[in-house]
């Protein structure tokens, strides 16, 4: 059975659904990836590979889910890099970014009831630099990383060359993979929904920018791949 997944083609005759879909999927993601990290302070080292497993297959499940309703972006930085691209709107992309942002909000107020105040000392789950990591540093791995997962993103949902059905599970796994890797060093955020809601919600503004402008910057991978492989006349557009 093939499913049909596509970011950029989407029926806005009731724009409302998509930004609706956009929500709660965004909401889902950011709570199960937070509230993952916090069970791991409070209830037991479940560790860094289930941590990412958590949240790679909460954006993949969330992302077949929503597909059909708003494209599954759920990610401030992927919508940037679609309007950038011109697959999506410049007021889509707005409302879209506004609906994943008040979802992540949502999301920290409730992993806050579920946790309580002691998940404030924590971010309520937000992801945080390792120790002795330098913020440029920072900044890099997560464009490069947020770059990735935009790659995985287009080969897979946008080129029509690519394997469109697994498209989720491919994302899910950039996610996974870069949490194994990344996790410990800067959170392997790759969005920046991951870490606004809890972290505002908790009053933790610390390095904040690193997770807004790393994916920003990642997002631009977009057009790199738009130039390269989707440019018009090839068989990909």
């Amino acid at each position: 059975m093939k499913i049909n997944i596509n970011f950029a083609q989407q029926n806005f005759s009731l724009p409302w659904r998509a930004y609706a879909a956009e929500f709660l999927g965004t909401f889902v993601f950011v709570f199960v990836a937070s509230g993952a990290v916090l069970s791991n302070i409070f209830f037991g080292d479940v560790g860094v590979l289930a941590q990412s497993l958590a949240a790679g297959l909460a954006l993949g499940a969330m992302i077949f889910m929503t597909a059909a309703i708003s494209g599954g972006h759920l990610n401030p930085a992927v919508t940037l890099s679609l309007w950038l691209t011109r697959k999506i709107s410049a007021i889509n992309a707005v409302f879209y970014i506004v609906s994943q942002v008040v979802a992540s909000f949502a999301a920290g107020a409730v992993l806050l009831y579920v946790f309580g105040d002691r998940a404030l000392g924590f971010s309520l789950g937000a992801p945080i630099l390792g120790a002795d990591v330098a913020l440029a540093a920072a900044l890099v791995l997560e464009a490069v990383l947020t770059a990735a997962l935009v790659f995985a993103v287009f080969a897979t949902t946008i080129d029509k060359r690519g394997p469109v059905s697994f498209g989720p599970l491919v994302i899910g796994l950039v996610v996974v993979v870069a949490g194994i890797f990344a996790g410990p060093i800067t959170g392997a955020a790759l969005n920046p929904a991951r870490v606004i809601g809890p972290a505002v919600v908790s009053q933790n503004f610390t390095n904040l920018p690193i997770w807004i402008l790393g994916p920003a910057l990642g997002s631009l991978f977009g057009i790199v791949y738009e130039f390269l492989f989707l440019r018009k006349g090839t068989k990909g557009k």
